[in-house]
């Protein structure tokens, strides 16, 4: 459990790190000499990459939600071994 709460607080940081040397990367790059094609695939590298990142955003949220339905789940579980007593 203790690894779980560690990597729900290291993930939106390593994405904010991730982040701000991605964005450094891509304004720091000469692509005037490129061809289309490279332009094109560098292009669909970069909006993947913004992809994953929006994704690993979202996991905090993702487990938090499930912990209130596993809570919620347990309580009515609890509740129907309780009433057979």
């Amino acid at each position: 459990m203790r690894n779980l709460i560690y990597a729900l607080l290291l993930v939106p940081m390593i994405l904010l790190i991730a982040t701000a040397v991605y964005n450094d990367f891509g304004a720091n790059l000469d692509r005037g000499d490129w061809s289309t094609d490279a332009n094109d695939t560098y292009d669909d590298v970069n909006s993947g990459t913004w992809s994953g990142f929006s994704l690993g955003s979202q996991l905090p949220f993702i487990y938090i939600a499930m912990t209130v339905v596993g809570a919620i789940l347990g309580a009515f579980g609890l509740k129907q071994v309780f009433s057979g007593l």
